[in-house]
């Protein structure tokens, strides 16, 4: 193989080459076109570079000698018409290219090709005829002892079949010649600019008759823009083909013009080549000419230079061609060795390869196990078959409640708060002392809602954080003395925004109150009250609230995870886990889910939204409103299938049961609600005592840690809660002694010491706490900006009884990662089945799951 001459910037030439050559985006219509590079040169030099560059688009083959390794047309012209160089191009193109792309077909360019010699208007019939290779397009008829086919009673003769199987083929291919010509972008080239008619294959036929007749310079430029199109489609054609993948690399043209013959046929080709690329969709070849050099040209010593940069094009750029004129190469220069563009690591054809990918595709479809619903084939040896319904293996006992009523439990708990304000006042250290609102709810009537709500355990939380804050501060020149401030806010919060004007005046009033507290509920009500705190600036640290729309502002902060974090968690779980019973001791994850939801509550319409967007398969939500008639106005929403009685929503949820016997239910409507459903379900619905699976969020946690439902052995409940129970073995330093002290202070065996409400109200006055301390150990006024700065400064991190609260800089209204657990409920108690989160720093748990000897990853913020 020949080097390239010897000239400056030779090797820049030729790398640019290779690599205009060798890589093209599968975006095609966006990668810049490159346009003809002529060199002006002496005969010698001429075809030694271009023989060099071809010799780079040949590779060595295992069965000897060397083939095409990119489709190329090499052609030294010695005369002739342009007409005669653009056939000798397209012959070259099909003859040099590589086996393993797949045939180079030019339908377009034979279609035109076809017609050249003809002086009239050819009829379809004949076109398809003349690609048949034969004289007429449909068979002639039958001869006598042809050969003929009998069924039953019938015999044809074999040539008849043949023709109607010829006339039918014929319309087919005229049809689809049609619809290219109509439909297809890249033919829209093959039409005149000014074209108005309607384009259709007769139409196509007589336009290029016309321009056939009209001379050479527009046929040429017909047939030119009929390969360009060819080789486009070529390179873009096939979805499925594998032949397609190895159609990365251009086609290359390189053409010689001879001193002694007239290399105008060359030159008017580059220059017709230049304004058709300029039009057609062509960025898949390369064209490099070698022509006589002109008479008293000046050699330019950094033309290759520049004409490397011409094979790079800036995208957009305009494909002008560019010529360089180079004299002899100085004596004894050092030629350029071109190696092979591409070498393919296995030579295989497409048909073996497309053999061996859909064997390798059906072993990969075994092996997971996605054709299993075909007998024939099996599960495959790595589907899960572990069909063990998911439990945990320490059950949390049931909590045992006090002997006084509720209501009297609700007024201890307050006094308890009062107990430990008396405290803070004792100690009487104004410099670290602070005042934090609490706005809470009123008890509700029924002492059944009551226990099983978080009003309770709240108060007790806060009472055992400022004790365990009171008991610290007297050995740490830092420690904070905390008074908390109450403000009933009437059942359900019905009076918040009321009682936050009120705080807001006492913030004006009392610069030591630093902060806010409380909002157990996540409604419209509290939503209100938060926005009025917000726009006041005072910092607010809520406890169990987990609606995103509690996050109003940039000094709202929560201590739970929220509605969003709840079900990417649950709903990822719910994907993989063995939750729906289909047998006696076998369980299978959900197919299908049925979202119960309250439109008219934030806390239920939000979750039941995020869930439902987790879990594409829930189809429609089933809404249900508590205290609402007929009359009341539906949402209007697409995703919402509305109810307006409790026997209704059951018979929604035994039909979603029957129809698919996989189908979970995702409560996220309140406690109240669900205890009724229940009822309902089982003595009103067509499906009492059937197995039944449901998910709900922590406000099914306290009714289901009292025994709400241990007697109904037809439930299958799981239920999340935001803390580890008081013996899980992975609960954090603070997180130990805070059950410690609330078993001390209520009993090992209260109702809510595993019930995340009261730790979660523990951990919203040390947020608070923590960020007055470290404001008192930089010498700073305790004031509510300092505070709030403390918490955003994007370093804020506390260890809680509730897993750890980090308050990144990126993550400042939630705890990044917040623990959250989902524990499975059975007639023995509650069991974890799922700790995802952080319990705590250098704790190793919450980062995954375990089904059987599966581990699954925990969604993170």
């Amino acid at each position: 193989m020949p080097d390239f001459p010897g000239w400056d910037h030779g090797l820049d030439f030729v790398e640019a080459y290779r690599a205009a050559v060798r890589t093209r985006s599968r975006l095609h219509k966006r990668v810049s076109k490159h346009p003809p590079v002529v060199l002006r040169t002496g005969p010698d030099e001429a075809l030694q570079a271009l023989q060099a560059l071809e010799g780079c688009l040949k590779r060595s083959s295992a069965a000897g000698g060397t083939v095409p390794c990119v489709p190329y047309a090499h052609i030294e012209w010695r005369d002739g018409t342009r007409t005669q160089l653009i056939e000798q191009i397209a012959e070259a193109l099909r003859e040099n290219t590589p086996a393993e792309t797949g045939r180079l077909r030019l339908p377009a360019y034979d279609l035109i090709h076809s017609l050249s010699e003809d002086r009239d208007v050819p009829v379809a019939d004949q076109v398809y005829a003349r690609h048949r290779g034969r004289d007429t397009a449909a068979r002639p008829p039958q001869v006598s002892g042809s050969p003929t086919i009998t069924a039953f009673f019938f015999t044809v003769p074999l040539e008849s079949v043949q023709s109607l199987a010829d006339r039918v083929h014929r319309k087919w291919w005229e049809w689809r010649w049609g619809l290219r010509f109509s439909r297809r972008r890249r033919y829209r080239h093959l039409w005149p600019a000014d074209f108005a008619g309607k384009r259709t294959y007769g139409a196509a036929l007589r336009e290029f008759v016309d321009v056939r007749r009209a001379g050479d310079d527009g046929w040429d430029g017909l047939l030119l823009a009929a390969l360009m199109t060819d080789l486009y489609g070529h390179a873009r054609q096939g979805l499925l083909h594998p032949g397609r993948r190895r159609r990365r690399p251009r086609h290359a043209l390189l053409l010689g013009g001879s001193r002694n013959g007239p290399d105008g046929a060359v030159a008017d080709f580059i220059t017709l080549y230049s304004e058709k690329q300029t039009t057609c969709p062509n960025p898949v070849t390369v064209l490099v000419a070698a022509l006589p050099d002109v008479p008293g040209a000046v050699t330019d010593a950094h033309g290759l230079n520049d004409a490397a940069g011409k094979l790079n094009p800036a995208k957009g750029e305009i494909p002008a061609p560019f010529e360089v004129t180079l004299g002899a190469p100085e004596p004894g220069s050092r030629t350029t060795p071109v190696p092979p563009v591409w070498t393919p690591w296995l030579r295989v054809r497409p048909r073996p390869e497309l053999a061996f990918e859909a064997t390798a595709l059906i072993v990969a479809l075994w092996l997971t196990g996605l054709l299993a619903p075909l007998p024939w084939v099996g599960e495959g040896p790595f589907r899960d078959a572990y069909t063990a319904c998911l439990t945990g293996p320490d059950h949390v006992p049931q909590g045992r409640p006090d002997t006084g009523t509720p209501v009297d439990q609700h007024t201890k708990a307050l006094e308890m708060i009062k107990e430990q304000n008396r405290a803070a006042e004792k100690l009487h250290d104004p410099g670290r002392t602070v005042t934090i609102a609490l706005i809470h709810s009123s008890p509700p009537a029924n002492e059944n809602e009551l226990r099983s709500g978080g009003s309770i355990p709240e108060l007790r939380g806060l009472a055992l954080a400022q004790k365990s804050l009171h008991k610290q501060a007297p050995a740490n020149d830092n420690g904070i003395l905390v008074r908390i401030k109450t403000y009933d806010a009437g059942v359900q919060y019905k009076n918040a925004e009321r009682k936050a004007k009120e705080v807001v005046e006492e913030a004006k009033k009392d610069p030591q109150l630093i902060g806010v507290t409380g909002f157990t509920e996540s409604r419209k009500e509290t939503v209100a009250a938060l926005r009025r705190l917000n726009k006041a600036g005072i910092p607010i640290v809520s406890s169990t609230a987990t609606a995103k729309e509690m996050e109003v502002g940039r000094y709202y902060h929560g201590a739970a995870p929220n509605n969003r974090r709840e079900a990417r968690v649950v709903g990822a779980f719910i994907k993989e886990a063995n939750t729906i019973r289909t047998g006696q001791d076998s369980c299978a994850p959900a197919e299908n889910v049925a979202v119960v939801t309250d439109p008219a509550d934030v806390y239920s319409n939000e979750l039941g939204k995020e869930f439902a967007g987790q879990f594409t398969s829930t189809g429609e939500r089933i809404g249900y409103t508590p205290g609402a008639g007929d009359g009341q106005t539906v949402p209007n929403e697409t995703d919402l299938d509305m109810k307006f009685s409790m026997s209704e929503v059951a018979e929604a949820v035994c039909s979603r049961v029957v129809e698919n016997p996989k189908t979970l239910v995702y409560w996220a409507s309140r406690v109240r609600e669900f205890e009724a459903f229940l009822e309902t379900f089982q003595n009103v619905s067509n499906c009492a005592n059937k197995d039944l699976t449901v998910v709900g969020g922590n406000e099914l946690t306290n009714a289901a840690l009292s025994g709400g439902f241990k007697e109904k052995s037809w439930l299958h409940l799981y239920h999340t809660a935001h803390m580890l129970p008081a013996s899980h073995p992975d609960r954090s330093g603070e997180a130990q002694d805070f059950n410690r002290a609330y078993a001390k202070e209520f009993g090992a065996d209260d109702l809510w010491l595993n019930d995340g409400h009261a730790a979660l109200a523990h951990d919203s006055i040390k947020v608070l706490a923590q960020a007055a301390s470290k404001a008192s150990a930089a010498n700073v006024d305790l004031t509510r900006p300092i505070i709030h700065q403390f918490i955003t400064n994007g370093f804020f991190d506390l260890e809680g009884a509730s897993g750890r609260l980090h308050f990144p800089a990126a993550s400042l209204q939630r705890p990044v990662n917040k623990m959250l657990t989902v524990l499975h409920h059975e007639k023995e108690g509650s069991a974890v089945v799922l700790v995802c989160g952080e319990p705590g720093r250098n704790i190793d748990a919450g980062a995954d799951w375990r089904q059987g000897d599966t581990t699954y990853d925990c969604p993170e913020d």
